[in-house]
């Protein structure tokens, strides 16, 4: 489980950092005042609509708004998504890590549970965004058997 989420978490930050935090389509009336009337179709560089989006996926977009609960929690919280960032979108050293959430130099093995309980988090936090009928995987009716012997005659 942890290197699927250490994928995620480098796939948020690969998103991240090609698409950063908000995006969209420019607006008709920008295309207007650009051209000064309707724009070119077609030939001119740049007047293309991307074909698959703008924007963030949908797996990073969930990375990205569970750590944004992540942060909002309490100081350990601020920490575990300072350390995400650090760790993924800037692809700092372990020692920097350590330094930017306050961790002494000789505490790897404290690093390593911290980044252990970020992983933790993460997921617990995206399950619970995916809502509880997501989660339930086994019914919550009896079985009833269905068999001749039983049947009423």
């Amino acid at each position: 489980m942890k290197k699927d989420v250490d994928v995620l978490m480098r796939h948020w930050a690969e998103q991240r950092a090609r698409y950063g935090l908000e995006s969209g389509l420019g607006s008709q009336m920008g295309s207007i005042m650009e051209w000064k009337g309707a724009a070119p179709r077609g030939g001119a560089a740049g007047s293309r609509i991307p074909v698959k989006g703008v924007g963030m996926d949908r797996a990073a977009a969930e990375v990205d708004a569970a750590l944004a609960e992540l942060e909002r929690r309490d100081e350990r919280g601020r920490l575990l998504a300072r350390l995400a960032t650090f760790r993924y979108l800037h692809e700092a050293t372990i020692r920097e890590q350590m330094r930017a959430v306050g961790l002494a130099e000789d505490a790897e093995r404290t690093y390593w549970y911290w980044l252990e309980a970020l992983h933790l988090q993460v997921v617990r936090i995206i399950i619970a965004r995916a809502g509880p009928c997501r989660t339930n995987t086994v019914r919550r009716v009896g079985m009833r058997r269905a068999c001749a012997v039983d049947a009423p005659k």
